[in-house]
């Protein structure tokens, strides 16, 4: 893969998709490690506390874009939404119910996002750097969600209608968890077909052209050897 020569905004993007990718593997693999040794319902004390500060990446990463002006605003809807709603997620439903990082579905909640981050930031890190990237890192970031995000969405919805027991009656924190449970599904909808169509365009469309672009090289070499056997033939 070709090296370029990269700018002041380029070195900085590089630098924290590297980090970010590794702080996400580490993560990833301080759980495999501290699950089998102390089991689920002691493994938020050993990594509640990184992994929710990791969780807060995406949204660092969005507001690092847009503060570059790499990227325009509208294009970052939906990463700023959901790095929003990852740090919710874990300052505003799990952090201060703590019990419920015990569930099963807490471990299921850091695989799928470690997984679906590790991904991302290596795919992009490899982008800045080569302006392309490895086909198996290609086809994960656009294919990974078939399994991630399913998984992410119900493991967290789980979490806020776990977190519902633990809070007042009638308190706006009760209310916020209720509309954000009630609105999770619609919302999964949205983004589902977003995600697909995100996939259509940058996947499915450059497999194509790439496929279109083979086909012409192989019909220019077969007339050049056409070409070629004539004169050889007319001689």
């Amino acid at each position: 893969m070709p090296l370029h020569q990269l700018s002041f905004k380029e070195r900085l993007l590089l630098f924290y998709n590297v980090a970010t990718t590794t702080l996400w593997f580490c993560c990833f693999v301080r759980f495999l490690i501290l699950l089998p040794l102390v089991g689920r319902r002691f493994l938020p004390g050993g990594i509640a506390d990184f992994f929710h500060v990791v969780a807060v990446t995406p949204l660092i990463g969005t507001l690092l874009l847009l503060t570059l002006d790499s990227t325009k605003w509208k294009t970052q809807l939906w990463s700023l939404s959901n790095g929003i709603k990852m740090t919710w997620i874990c300052y505003g439903v799990i952090f201060p119910h703590p019990k419920i990082a015990k569930h099963t579905s807490y471990s299921l909640l850091i695989t799928a996002w470690c997984l679906q981050y590790m991904i991302h930031y290596s795919y992009h890190a490899f982008r800045v750097k080569t302006r392309t990237s490895p086909y198996f890192l290609f086809w994960l970031q656009y294919n990974n969600f078939y399994v991630t995000y399913p998984l992410s969405v119900i493991v967290e919805m789980i979490q806020v209608f776990l977190s519902l027991s633990f809070v007042a009656d009638d308190s706006f924190h009760e209310l916020v968890l209720k509309a954000m449970f009630v609105v999770y599904i619609p919302v999964a909808y949205f983004t589902w077909g977003h995600l697909k169509t995100r996939r259509n365009i940058k996947y499915v469309s450059v497999l194509q052209k790439r496929q279109v672009r083979s086909a012409n090289i192989e019909m220019s070499t077969n007339v050049l050897t056409s070409s070629a056997s004539r004169r050889e033939l007319s001689s």
